[in-house]
């Protein structure tokens, strides 16, 4: 029940204001996340082909934890979900380059499952990346094409003939 009708005029609101963005939902990983994030990453691994590891599931998370959730942040990941259901992941590190002294954003791996492909969901999930970037004052965004990254088509960047992006955030300092 609205106490004061005539303060918000049913006319000057328009109801595509309050309406839920069609398509996937991008959010940070929160530690809540985490084993969606590695079932993510194990199907991102399959389908990669990755050589199954040795090493016990657990190992490593204690690290992966400290560098997601603890000051001085040194990881950042994002899901990409629709109605709950995940459909994919991006994952950056945080770098720092000497000859254009300046931080830049890693891309380590990105990956939407196959069944969600051709929905938006990659460009969703480079937007958060980019936003991050951007947030922490970082010059560019960089990948590598390989297993964890596929080829990729951002706007703006600079690809190699091997698939090695670098988006340009802002300028270097000038030496």
């Amino acid at each position: 029940m609205n106490l004061f009708p005539a303060l918000v005029p049913r006319n000057r609101v328009p109801l595509r204001m309050f309406q839920a963005a069609a398509g996937p939902v991008v959010t940070r990983v929160s530690r809540q996340d985490v084993d969606v994030l590695m079932a993510l990453c194990d199907l991102h691994g399959q389908a990669a082909q990755l050589p199954v590891s040795d090493i016990d599931a657990q190992d490593g998370m204690l690290e992966l934890m400290e560098a997601l959730f603890e000051a001085p942040l040194r990881a950042w990941a994002w899901i990409a979900r629709e109605r709950e259901t995940p459909m994919g992941y991006a994952a950056a590190t945080i770098g720092y380059s000497l000859l254009e002294r300046g931080y830049y954003l890693r891309l380590e791996s990105l990956y939407v499952d196959p069944a969600h492909r051709g929905r938006d969901v990659e460009a969703r999930l480079l937007a958060s990346v980019r936003e991050t970037a951007a947030q922490l004052g970082c010059i560019a965004v960089h990948w590598q094409q390989g297993a964890q990254v596929s080829p990729l088509r951002v706007e703006g960047a600079r690809v190699d003939a091997a698939g090695n992006g670098t988006l340009r955030l802002a300028s270097p300092v000038a030496s």
